[in-house]
């Protein structure tokens, strides 16, 4: 019998141990919580967009331009603030569950050592998931490995160390409220105790319905003791234990969050640009500390209060720009009067046929130029050569690295003549920042400090960006928005688009911070092709077609075709319908945020216009310029067929054409998600698939060949690399490695025999 109760009280002491007390109750009660721990451990689990490579962030975190300690460091030190903040809000939400802790001397550092299983779990996996990233990815040795784990930890503990130290001199328990030992305390209670009760009743009955049971506990990380019992303690008292540590948890939540706002404010400064990851956290810390001095003050009306104040913040979003900043496109006047943006001005700026003839000569006479000094090279003054068009898709920093790796190998096989024998550029997102970085190197060749076709340039272009535009979104974007910055005398409100555009300057040595038209003394002497970008319009799905020259041919067709055909009009010039808000003083880099404005990651510009024109990624419509490609085709195609022997279509794109159908599952489920995600699944295979059907048709309408050459980059199903503007060291060898696969030395031959003809 007594061995019996002995191993039925050993069972409960296990199953009453304060820690597995503290994980129950955050099963059942704290769901909020945790989402914030599900949604971390997911994307360091590969389990939430891998594809977009946000799981890398966290595995290797990059700091000025590296990964390494001072990365492993910042992070550990952005964590232990995320997990002193679940602390807290624990803390407050649930600490009278547990009157127990009111008895023990500095109760918060105790249900802090107590509250360990889930921080720890989640920092033992990702443990786990870096070093094993770091390994096969970054391709860091054993020994530099184990000195960035070390950096986390350490980082991680001295954020906590540094709120015990801030906690134990605050931190009071039920003898220092009342100033009393607990032997006096004891017999106090006992002598007082039906009066007590009495006055006291309400508690005590709330208690008992509240309390969590608890027979043992972690005084420290190494010893556990017997928890105390405290009902025949004044509830009223061990309330004002609990009120006096929310207080103190409080002033020191408010220390945080400003502390974050301050490191925000210096987000120009490179050396306050943390690790995406880590803001990720400290974005985490801010919402979890908000939420928990609200309800420590606000108690049972915390959820009412923050709904009301989401829906007047909401509403007044609409008038107040401080809360709702539009984003701009750098170098246009928004003081001048919005232009009007309707369907009837579309068509009356896309009729005006004396402009549209003026831009066909011209850009004909620049088709006979180039194809006089064609001729005149080859010494043959009826040579026929082909007409080189380059078209590049949108990915992030993978399809800006491949579309630079790619102009680079096929610049030399034509011996640096690539850019001047090519007409057209036309793409989206990452890869039209790969063409316009080429296009600007080439300008500079002669004067650049490495060859054109370095490895330094791809280490360039395919530097992080997304910490800057992360760190931007968490510290500025998501809050009220009140600095502003001049460009060229205009006043411009800084958000994440400015923080995009500084980084790619930065990485690109700043040879890309220009004006778009720039470039249009090249374009026209025929050094450089024209670079055409088109986001696409969010209003109606129009594209909006930005270049250093006009085009108006690209937006007017025949009046009788067009009645006949019921055609609409697609197409938007940028220099002539802002034409009155200086659109070509438009920079470079907004020309290229513009046409990779990747939802949620990117803000939608603004444009001056009413109603207001708001656009974004140019891949929505038409994600391998092949589009603009065959309207240029269209439009030219007598001069073509008369001057050329063909057309040779360069198609640069950072995934593999052909893919195999996936297998789709079949719970509740997934019949209820598979509708939506086909169509967002499934965009660019049918972006594919139209591409192929608009090359039928332009091929029909022409008499000469149109050769079209793919270069792309694919692996095998376990070699990915991120849809990001990131990426690892693994992912960029994977890149520049992929021009000398079996199918892209294949298209380099085809190309190289085609030039030669």
């Amino acid at each position: 019998m007594v061995e019996k109760l002995k191993r039925h009280l050993k069972l409960e002491r296990l199953l009453f141990f304060f820690p597995f007390q503290l994980f129950v109750l955050h099963i059942k009660r704290n769901h909020f919580l945790l989402l914030f721990w599900l949604l971390l451990y997911a994307i360091i689990s590969g389990e939430f967009a891998l594809k977009f490579g946000l799981p890398y962030l966290f595995l290797a975190p990059e700091y000025l331009g590296s990964v390494g300690i001072r990365s492993y460091a910042i992070l550990g030190f952005s964590l232990g603030a995320f997990i002193m903040a679940f602390n807290i809000y624990t803390y407050i939400l649930h600490a009278h569950r547990f009157p127990f802790l009111g008895t023990l001397a500095r109760p918060f550092f105790k249900f802090c050592v107590n509250n360990f299983i889930i921080p720890l779990s989640f920092i033992v996996v990702y443990i786990f998931c870096s070093v094993r990233f770091q390994y096969w990815f970054e391709l860091l040795t054993p020994q530099q490995i184990a000195i960035n784990i070390f950096a986390f930890l350490l980082g991680n503990a001295v954020f906590i160390a540094l709120a015990v130290l801030y906690f134990f001199p605050t931190n009071k328990n039920i003898y220092k409220i009342t100033g009393i030992s607990a032997e006096e305390l004891e017999v106090l209670v006992n002598k007082r105790k039906a009066g007590i009760r009495r006055k006291s009743g309400y508690y005590f009955t709330r208690n008992k319905q509240l309390s969590w049971k608890v027979s043992t506990y972690l005084t420290h990380p190494f010893k556990v003791l017997l928890a105390r019992d405290s009902t025949h303690y004044d509830s009223e008292t061990l309330q004002k234990v609990f009120l006096q540590n929310h207080v103190n948890a409080t002033l020191f939540e408010m220390l945080i969050i400003s502390g974050f706002f301050v490191v925000g404010a210096f987000q120009f400064n490179p050396y306050f640009i943390i690790p995406a990851a880590a803001t990720t956290c400290l974005l985490f810390t801010v919402f979890l500390m908000v939420v928990s001095v609200a309800l420590s003050w606000l108690k049972g009306w915390t959820l009412t209060v923050l709904l009301a104040l989401l829906i007047i913040i909401n509403y007044a979003s609409a008038d107040w720009n401080a809360l709702n900043a539009p984003n701009y496109a750098y170098g246009l006047d928004y003081t001048k009067e919005p232009a009007r943006y309707s369907a009837a001005v579309v068509d009356s700026l896309n009729q005006d046929l004396q402009l549209v003839r003026r831009d066909y000569d011209h850009q004909i006479a620049q088709l006979n130029k180039w194809l006089s000094k064609t001729r005149k090279d080859r010494e043959n003054p009826e040579y026929k050569p082909k007409l080189i068009l380059i078209n590049t898709s949108g990915g992030g920093l993978r399809s800006s690295l491949w579309t630079l790796s790619t102009l680079q190998r096929l610049d030399s096989l034509m011996e640096g003549q690539l850019m001047p024998n090519t007409q057209l550029m036309s793409g989206s997102s990452g890869g039209t920042l790969g063409a316009a970085f080429f296009r600007e190197l080439h300008l500079r060749r002669d004067s650049l400090a490495h060859s054109i076709n370095s490895q330094y340039y791809r280490d360039q272009i395919s530097t992080d960006i997304l910490n800057r535009v992360i760190f931007s979104l968490a510290t500025n974007d998501l809050f009220i928005r009140f600095r502003t910055r001049e460009i060229d005398g205009k006043s411009y409100t800084v958000d994440r688009g400015m923080a995009f555009e500084d980084q790619v300057n930065a990485n690109t040595g700043y040879i890309l911070d220009k004006k778009v038209k720039d470039y249009q003394r090249d374009v026209d002497a025929g050094n450089i092709p024209i670079l055409l970008f088109a986001p696409t319009v969010v209003n109606d799905g129009r594209r909006l077609l930005i270049s250093s020259q006009s085009m108006s041919y690209f937006c007017h067709d025949d009046d009788i075709q067009s009645q006949r055909l019921n055609l609409g009009d697609e197409n938007i010039e940028f220099n002539r319908f802002f034409a009155g808000h200086g659109a070509d003083n438009l920079l470079m880099s907004s020309a290229l945020r513009l046409n990779s404005t990747f939802p949620y990651v990117l803000p939608y510009a603004t444009l001056p216009s009413e109603p207001r024109m708001e656009v974004m990624d140019a891949g929505l419509r038409d994600n391998y310029g092949i589009k603009l490609t065959a309207q240029y085709i269209r439009v030219f195609k007598q001069w073509i067929d008369a001057n050329t022997s063909g057309i040779i279509i360069v198609q640069i794109r950072d995934t593999e054409k052909v893919i195999e159908p996936d297998r789709l599952e079949t719970t509740i489920i997934d019949r209820l998600l598979n509708p939506i995600g086909s169509f967002y699944g499934n965009l660019f295979n049918d972006q594919d698939f139209n591409m192929d059907q608009i090359l039928r048709l332009t091929q029909a309408g022409l008499t000469v060949p149109i050769h079209h050459i793919p270069f792309e980059m694919r692996f095998s199903s376990d070699e990915q690399v991120a849809l990001s503007w990131h990426l690892t060291a693994l992912e960029k060898k994977r890149v520049n490695e992929s021009i000398y696969m079996p199918w892209n030395k294949a298209s380099t031959t085809e190309f190289a025999r085609l030039i030669a003809e």
